[in-house]
């Protein structure tokens, strides 16, 4: 069996090597192998954790923030998992790219004391060469998900691409939005968007740049996530999780009211303490003693409350964002 892309929706689809044609199950559109540009090598990472692996994953890492029920692992209830494959493209681009331009050079004058009163800028003729090599993660989903996106996903232990596989775990495979040659384009544009930032930094003005790209591999892969909504005291949350690796990509954390009273009363005292800190400096009694309390109370009541403020925005962004 071999696997390659439909070319009129992107799904991923499983072939034979004596087949000339193939129907698409999601489009139903039947297409001749000959017309196929490039077959595309397609992965996937194998479902490791289970749900209850996933719930006790999720556990352990909500009770690595303050403020979350020492109860958790008895109190979290799962109310709806979903599993589903999501596409990236690995893409791997040499690029040398030639480049010429007008650059500065300073000239100083009028010495004085340590340093110079006058700085003058000249333009001079540049010219360079950038040559390497990149590893591109593409997200390639139709459905756009930002904590998805940035995940630094793991590659090690890929298998090909089965069907069956997703089939046996229940899970849903999302289809990408790239073909091949799409992806390479991609990731070609980011590796130029590299160089020139690079050249943007040597030169004034670019006049010329001549760009060598190269793909020296490809791939898709399917990752595997766990989509969750749970409980904790009533309370409805989400979390995102890699079931090949039980790592969590986002999760919503619950926390005690406890916890936000602490933060309240925790920013009042060190309020109390920089206030007191102003008063002992402004009367000159303990006057060091009243300048550091000062700076201290006040440094710590604003991070304090900047912390807890931060946590209360992000939570309410998720909620919103659902």
């Amino acid at each position: 069996m071999k696997s390659i892309m439909c070319p009129n929706c992107s799904a991923p689809l499983e072939m034979e090597d004596t087949q000339t044609h193939v129907t698409c199950p999601y489009c139903n559109v039947t297409s001749e192998l000959k017309k196929v540009k490039e077959l595309i090598e397609h992965y996937m990472l194998p479902v490791m954790y289970d749900a209850e692996q996933i719930r006790t994953e999720l556990v352990g890492d909500i009770l690595k923030h303050p403020g979350t029920p020492e109860d958790l692992h008895k109190s979290l209830k799962i109310t709806k998992l979903g599993l589903k494959f999501i596409p990236y493209f690995i893409v791997t681009v040499h690029l040398r790219t030639e480049y010429s331009g007008v650059g500065e050079y300073a000239t100083y004058s009028f010495r004085y004391k340590s340093g110079y009163r006058n700085i003058d800028f000249h333009p001079k003729p540049e010219q360079g060469v950038f040559d390497d090599e990149r590893e591109f993660i593409i997200y390639a989903a139709e459905e756009i998900n930002n904590e998805l996106l940035n995940f630094e996903i793991s590659t090690r232990g890929k298998v090909y691409f089965q069907a069956l596989e997703a089939e046996k775990v229940r899970a849903d495979v999302a289809s990408s939005v790239f073909d091949l040659e799409q992806a390479k384009a991609e990731a070609i544009n980011s590796m130029k968007e590299i160089h020139k930032g690079l050249m943007l930094k040597e030169l004034a003005q670019i006049q010329e740049v001549k760009d060598l790209p190269e793909v020296r591999g490809v791939y898709l892969l399917h990752i595997p996530f766990y989509f969750l909504e749970f409980e904790v005291s009533g309370k409805k949350q989400t979390a995102i999780l890699d079931g090949a690796t039980g790592r969590t990509v986002i999760t919503q954390i619950p926390r005690e009211t406890s916890y936000w009273l602490q933060v309240g009363v925790l920013s009042f005292l060190f309020g109390a303490i920089g206030l007191a800190g102003i008063y002992l400096a402004v009367q000159q009694i303990f006057l060091y003693f009243g300048i550091f309390a000062a700076i201290a109370g006040l440094v710590f009541a604003a991070r304090t409350l900047q912390l807890g403020l931060k946590t209360r925005y992000r939570e309410t962004q998720r909620r919103r964002r659902r």
